[in-house]
C-alpha cells in the first residue's frame, strides 16, 4: 500500500502549484481496495476520457453538487490512475 507521504509526494510532483487535499488520499485508499472488475473498468473509462468527455463529466458532477475546476478534475483523474496502478492484490 502506498503511504500517505508517497501519495502526496507523487501528486505534488504532478501538480506542484495545486494543493493536494486529504480527501483525495481517502478516495485513493478506497480505490486501491476495489476488487469488482466492472467498477475497475468504469474507473479506467474515466481516465481515458478526451477533453469533451471531461467537460461533460465535470458538468454532470457540478449538477450533483460537486464543483471541480478543470485542474481539480485533472488532479482527481490522475489520482484514480495512480490508484489503479497500485491496486491491492
Amino acid at each position: 500500500m502506498i503511504t500517505k507521504k508517497e501519495f502526496f509526494t507523487y501528486m505534488s510532483e504532478l501538480y506542484e502549484d495545486e494543493p493536494v487535499e486529504d480527501e483525495l488520499y481517502k478516495t485513493f485508499k478506497s480505490i486501491v481496495k476495489i476488487k469488482d472488475s466492472s467498477h475497475i473498468k468504469e474507473l479506467q473509462d474515466l481516465i481515458g476520457m478526451n477533453h469533451r468527455q471531461r467537460l461533460i463529466y465535470r458538468n454532470a458532477l457540478a449538477s450533483n453538487g460537486k464543483e471541480y475546476t478543470p485542474k481539480q478534475l485533472d488532479q482527481y483523474l490522475a489520482m484514480i490512475e495512480f490508484a489503479l496502478d497500485n491496486l491491492d492484490s
